[in-house]
């Protein structure tokens, strides 16, 4: 791809960015992952089970992925999020994952507050690695070449 298409592709996801938010943003996230990871497993909503605590699972890499993609960002409700999908990440999950992926929507980086949460719970759950994936790393994704079933890049 030339730099004018891969400059122009960027603009359009940023723009893309700008309006998913909660579910879409999800939707999108599944569709990207699916589309680059082979194994990676899009969990959906089962009535009263929801989805045991996980947006995603990558069978080879073994991350499982909590979505957060709020409108309107507010301390205490990223407090909620991050402490709930983690706990029960942990409680119905275990053994499923080694890495839990905060994904989120936030263009311009990581709220200070995920920041905390993840240190935290990185000094307080050792077992476990934590990452974040934000709007650049998505935009890295969807502009890289697709990956093998054991997620690296095809030639």
């Amino acid at each position: 791809m030339r730099y004018e298409q891969r400059a122009y592709a960027h603009v359009k996801f940023l723009e893309l960015m700008a309006e998913l938010y909660e579910n879409d943003f999800e939707d999108f996230f599944h569709r990207l992952m699916c589309s680059r990871y082979p194994d990676f497993l899009d969990v959906r909503t089962a009535g009263s089970l929801g989805d045991m605590s996980a947006d995603g699972l990558t069978l080879h890499s073994r991350r499982l992925y909590a979505c957060y993609a709020p409108q309107t960002v507010k301390p205490y409700k990223i407090r909620e999020k991050f402490a709930g999908d983690l706990a029960g990440a942990i409680a119905k999950r275990g053994g499923q994952f080694d890495t839990f992926v905060f994904v989120h929507n936030d263009r311009r980086g990581l709220h200070p507050e995920v920041t905390g949460l993840l240190a935290a719970a990185a000094s307080n759950t050792p077992s476990l690695r934590f990452e974040q994936m934000g709007v650049r790393r998505l935009a890295g994704m969807s502009a890289a070449r697709p990956h093998d079933r054991r997620g690296r890049a095809a030639v």
